[in-house]
């Protein structure tokens, strides 16, 4: 794991159990590579997420729940691709990245949301750990923001 990836996990430990905060994370991060997304069925479950963490409250929870059972399989169905440039990746990336953001699993959206957006460099990149360095410190920003607010 990156090492800024592992400030991210530390930063969201250290919260405590705020499903609202690692929510808004997730989205941030989800946001962040959203025009990767191609499935029409991935960019209503984005919207659907952003309307349900607008009005976030306890009764939202059982409804993102629905919304990520939704998500999984529409996830792991991606097709991806076997080009050299990345781009299908980085939708494959992206969608996995909302799939995790929409369960809660808010470390591992923002490593996919990461993939997602190193991806859209070209596929070469993933091989370089360093070009990770500047989207995991972008998010560990916004959510050490998020925590200040």
């Amino acid at each position: 794991m990156h090492s800024i990836l592992k400030e991210i996990a530390v930063e969201l430990a250290g919260a405590g159990d705020d499903p609202g905060l690692r929510y808004r994370f997730a989205l941030a991060c989800v946001e962040e590579v959203a025009a990767n997304l191609e499935d029409d069925e991935a960019i209503r479950a984005l919207g659907k997420f952003r309307d349900l963490l607008a009005s976030f409250d306890e009764r939202s929870l059982d409804k993102i729940k629905v919304l990520a059972n939704e998500l999984k399989g529409l996830s792991q169905s991606h097709p991806g691709s076997k080009s050299i440039d990345g781009t299908r990746h980085a939708a494959v990336s992206a969608t996995y990245a909302l799939a995790r953001a929409v369960d809660g699993d808010a470390v591992n959206a923002a490593a996919y949301a990461a993939y997602s957006s190193v991806y859209g460099y070209g596929g070469y990149a993933v091989n370089d750990p360093d070009a990770f360095a500047e989207a995991y410190q972008k998010q560990l920003d916004v959510l050490v923001g998020l925590k200040a607010s």
